[in-house]
């Protein structure tokens, strides 16, 4: 099975098409946590050894480049909050998707969408370690990403393409929301502290 993702992998970042992810899609929720949980630990792996190799410069996997209890802490961490993440994400992908009419099954689509952000986010890693044009490269991939999510919802919902970029664009729209309400809370707790060391200061 794991051979069969890294195929249909390969087939939709090569040959991006609604035909292609119907030809390797399969309503296999469990092999769809499988393999995103996997990159997720190797996405740990890869920053425990970034800390190791740059220390000081990712803050959270310091630990981990001193100490095994911090990397196997580090890894269970990893795949705890692939799983969460990735069923949220598929979530509101999956009730979005059945809002505008779709019938697909929330394995064909988990499955659909793991075959390429499984693999992105340790591209994604890797890249992290060049300067500058790991960056670019980077923004480069989240841009195809984007058209890989529209195209796998097409095929996981079943859904018209003028459909499924309703999906996309209101879940960009969340994420937005979701990160202006972020910054206004972080700049009030800022801004709450700094009144506060001000007045204790008079």
């Amino acid at each position: 099975m794991f051979q069969e993702m890294i195929n249909g992998s390969i087939a939709v970042f090569t040959k991006p098409s609604v035909e292609t992810f119907e030809t390797h899609e399969k309503d296999n929720l469990t092999w769809a946590l499988i393999y995103s949980v996997i990159a997720g630990v190797i996405n740990a792996v890869l920053g425990a050894i970034k800390a190791a190799l740059f220390p000081g410069a990712v803050e959270g996997f310091q630990s981990s480049a001193t100490g095994g209890s911090g990397i196997v802490s580090t890894v269970v961490g990893a795949v705890i909050a692939t799983i969460i993440g990735m069923m949220i994400s598929w979530g509101i992908t999956y009730g979005l998707g059945k809002a505008f009419g779709g019938t697909g099954k929330f394995g064909e689509l988990a499955y659909d969408l793991s075959l390429f952000n499984a693999p992105s986010t340790v591209i994604f890693s890797v890249l992290n370690f060049i300067p500058i044009l790991g960056g670019i490269a980077a923004l480069v991939l989240g841009c195809y990403n984007m058209y890989l999510t529209y195209v796998g919802i097409q095929s996981g919902m079943n859904l018209p393409s003028n459909k499924a970029l309703y999906v996309i664009l209101i879940e960009i729209a969340i994420v937005v929301v979701l990160g202006i309400c972020v910054g206004v809370f972080a700049f009030a707790a800022i801004a709450a502290l700094m009144g506060a060391s001000g007045g204790l200061e008079r």
